[in-house]
């Protein structure tokens, strides 16, 4: 039986076969372990444009996109809401002030609400309600941004909606400007 241990040292005859012998004989047998290049790599060296880098813009955008053929109808409502004690009673948690505007969709649609006051910017609160339903979007405006609250809400139904204005600070009253927008 022959012997098939690697040998060091064996012949080979066909060019493609040297190569892989050479680099095994290399790596079997512990030669040119501390061989170092003597010049750069020809794909390394190849200079490479740098790619721009192109960040997206950022978007200002308070929520999804009203479907394309919807007619706008804009409302802006300025008032203030409370202090507590000039109100029947609490509206919201049975601890704060609110101010309820009512409107109706006649067909599925959108709305796009804004909220602005004067005030700290956790003070006041929005909430968008089925009117006589049920909760169905509340915000805060974020703790170190500016006093506005804005959303928009799309594909709603065609029934009747309550905005509450809630002002968060009992023993306050809050100027505000409530901006409503309906596509329909």
């Amino acid at each position: 039986m022959p012997d098939r241990n690697l040998q060091c040292s064996a012949p080979m005859n066909e060019p493609g076969l040297v190569v892989v012998g050479l680099s095994l004989l290399l790596t079997a047998c512990g030669g040119l372990t501390t061989v170092s290049p003597t010049a750069p790599s020809s794909l390394m060296s190849t200079p490479v444009a740098p790619q721009p880098s192109v960040a997206p813009a950022p978007t200002h955008a308070i929520g999804p996109e009203v479907p394309s053929g919807m007619l706008p109808s804009e409302q802006v409502i300025t008032g203030t809401v409370g202090p507590l004690a000039n109100y029947s009673g609490p509206c919201y948690v049975e601890r704060y002030a609110c101010e309820k505007y009512r409107f109706s969709l006649q067909r599925e649609g959108a709305v796009e609400v804004t909220l602005s006051w004067q005030g700290g910017a956790r003070a006041m609160l929005i909430q968008l309600y089925r009117a006589g339903a049920g909760l169905i979007h509340e915000d805060l405006a974020p703790r170190d941004g500016s006093p506005t609250i804005a959303f928009r809400r799309v594909s709603l139904p065609a029934i009747e909606y309550e905005l509450r204005v809630v002002n968060m600070e009992p023993d306050a009253a809050h100027p505000f400007t409530l901006t409503l927008t309906t596509w329909q």
